[in-house]
Formats: C-alpha cells, sequence, structure tokens
C-alpha cells in the first residue's frame, strides 16, 4: 500500500539497545517542521518493514515500541487511511578511535586504539497527504556487551528516548476508578 520502505537492519537492534541501557545518555536530536501542526493529525500508520514481510524480534519490538509511543500520545492507528506515516531505522557501526594511554617513559607518549559499536536509531514521521517528513528524531551512543543482552526492552527504552522531543505530550494514564464512597 505504502510506496515508501522502512529499512531496519538487524545489528541495528543492537544499536537501540545500547542507546536506552547505556551508562551515559545517548546523544538525542531533532528537527520538525516549524508549519506542522501535531495536535491536527489523529492518525497513523507504521511503514511496513522488508519487502517480503519478514522482520526480526527486534524490528518487531521498534515498531510496537513508536506504535505504543504514538498511541499514548492519543493517536489511533489507521493503516487504510493515515495522517501520518511512522519509519523507524537503526544501525549498528564498529567504529575505532585513538585515546591517550599511560607511557612506558617520562615525557614520552602513547596512544592504544579503541574499538567500540555504535548505535543509531532514527524515527521519522510523515505527513501522509503531502509526503513530507515533518518531524525526525535520532538518537545515538555506544552499544556495549551487556546492552545486547536484553536488546527489546532496550529497543523499547531508545525508542521512548527519542520520543521525549516529540511536540505532543504524552497523556496521563488513566487511574483505575476507587470504589465510591458513601
Amino acid at each position: 500500500m505504502f510506496s515508501k520502505r522502512r529499512s531496519l537492519l538487524l545489528g541495528l537492534t543492537a544499536l537501540t539497545l545500547g542507546l536506552a541501557a547505556c551508562a551515559s545518555k545517548p546523544e538525542l536530536s531533532r528537527i520538525q517542521d516549524p508549519d506542522a501542526d501535531f495536535h491536527a493529525y489523529r492518525s497513523f500508520a507504521v511503514l511496513p518493514g522488508r519487502p517480503d514481510g519478514s522482520s526480526s524480534l527486534v524490528e518487531r519490538r521498534l515498531i510496537a515500541a513508536a506504535r505504543l509511543q504514538m498511541e499514548r500520545r492519543g493517536y489511533v492507528l489507521d493503516e487504510s487511511a493515515p495522517d501520518l506515516l511512522v519509519n523507524v531505522a537503526a544501525v549498528l557501526e564498529d567504529r575505532q578511535r585513538l585515546r591517550p594511554a599511560a607511557a612506558d617513559a617520562p615525557g614520552k607518549e602513547a596512544v592504544v586504539t579503541e574499538e567500540y559499536r555504535l548505535g543509531r536509531l532514527a524515527v521519522d514521521l510523515i505527513d501522509a497527504r503531502r509526503r513530507d517528513v515533518v518531524w525526525h528524531s535520532t538518537a545515538e551512543g555506544r552499544v556495549s556487551a551487556e546492552m545486547l543482552r536484553d536488546a527489546g526492552t532496550a529497543a523499547e527504552k531508545a525508542v521512548a528516548a527519542v520520543f521525549e522531543s516529540f511536540p505532543v505530550k504524552p497523556k496521563a494514564r488513566v487511574a483505575a476508578s476507587a470504589p465510591a464512597s458513601r
């Protein structure tokens, strides 16, 4: 139905996990269309994943987390005629950097190569009628082996972190009604 596709790489999930679980907060950024009225939008649909319809467990958790964030803000899932399209993408990269190290002798300088994984998560909201991106937010951070152990939960936390800057705040949860007093 939608011609645009969301690309989620399997390793990305680790990124997402890492972003949410890291001791230091991920670096977040966002940009939005200043003319977009996010309170005027009522419904959304999540863009389909891979062309063959398959998805990994982590991809499904990312999509479910994005859907939950939209619903918490009052948007209704409508796959036939949505106002907004949600696109989620993540990537994991192996990186290297040089860092200072203790030298063998005074006055000598030493450096070591440090290897690490960098994860990035991006969420785009697209005005379905105009086919224009109206909100784009990203999270980026280091991913450790510990972060990979509970990828699903980490993915959900990373998506929640990205949505913290969304212009429509989550609605307060409805408390269970207390018994009427006499």
